[in-house]
């Protein structure tokens, strides 16, 4: 879920409208998922609210579920104007990729699921950064490939016969050719999901979670870093799990160093608090125990007890 969120422009949150089951999801995994995809810079979402065939296509049913789900997302983050609800049905494809024929879904006149999600508006890139892959998988691909990659593009661009560097093992590697989209091509830009076949590397040297970028600009492996995290339960100095896409390391949470304004980011209360409530902002030190690559504005999900905990910034 983590890794998915983090290679994410937006998501579609399936919601179950039949009765008691929307009640509990809220609850649950709902709620989970929605503070996921946030935390990992996810802003806009297509709120699928299926099976409402079993509640005769309820007009009452759909307006009572988007006024909850909507009074919940805003409240962790998101803004209004980048959710979209869509009356559904999983079991027969009504509003999903056709219109839905029922007399009872005649009130309903918006995009179905497949125009919303065509006509969102692509993510702005970071073309101009240095080059910053995660590894999301190693393989080998043939003979031809003995040692392959796979990842998106988070930021720069590459192409054929560049020297690239993996950290945190601090080996460099030659790009032999590269994949789009499982097509061959000479070059691949920030936000596309690529494969690149390597030579001059053991494979030993490449794990998931690793990063990669250019020689000349590499990213820091770090023991230690400040987070301004939005809190989904109490923190204090604790064992954690930090997670960053494929990444994740057992560490701990060394300091609670202030609370911050949620509008202004600015230092409110005392200094150096002893507990973190939940839904509270504010700035930790935390420690990983081995040193990985991360820097500032990079994006990490805290969680421990196997719940998510906080979110948040690398300062």
């Amino acid at each position: 879920m983590i890794a998915g969120a983090s290679q994410a422009d937006f998501a579609v949150l399936v919601i179950d409208a039949s009765t008691g089951n929307f009640e509990s999801g809220l609850k649950g995994q709902t709620k989970e998922h929605a503070l996921l995809v946030r935390s990992m810079g996810v802003q806009r979402i297509v709120i699928a609210v299926n099976k409402l065939d079993m509640v005769q296509w309820s007009k009452d049913r759909f307006d009572e579920i988007q006024q909850q789900v909507n009074a919940f997302l805003t409240t962790a983050g998101f803004q209004s104007k980048n959710l979209s609800f869509i009356p559904c049905s999983g079991l027969t494809g009504d509003n999903i990729a056709k219109r839905a024929e029922d007399p009872q879904a005649s009130w309903y006149t918006g995009p179905i699921l497949i125009e919303q999600l065509e006509a969102s508006e692509p993510t702005q890139r970071a073309l101009d950064k240095p080059l910053r892959l995660t590894i999301a998988d190693v393989f080998r691909g043939g003979v031809q490939n003995p040692l392959s990659i796979s990842g998106r593009l988070e930021s720069g661009s590459l192409q054929v016969g560049d020297r690239i560097l993996a950290m945190p093992a601090t080996e460099t590697a030659t790009i032999k050719s590269i994949d789009v989209d499982f097509e061959p091509a000479d070059w691949a830009v920030a936000g596309q999901n690529v494969a690149l076949h390597l030579a001059d590397i053991d494979a030993k040297y490449l794990r998931s979670g690793d990063v990669i970028c250019p020689p000349s600009a590499p990213i820091k492996n770090i023991t230690s870093f400040t987070v301004k995290i939005l809190a989904f339960d109490h923190i204090t100095p604790m064992q954690i799990e930090v997670h960053r896409g494929r990444l994740h390391v057992p560490g701990k949470v060394k300091e609670l160093v202030a609370v911050l304004d949620k509008a202004t980011g600015e230092v409110t209360g005392k200094k150096r608090p002893r507990v973190l409530q939940p839904g509270s902002l504010a700035r930790v030190v935390v420690e990983v125990d081995t040193a990985v690559p991360l820097e500032a504005p990079g994006r990490v999900v805290l969680r421990a007890g196997g719940e998510t905990v906080a979110a948040g910034l690398l300062e």
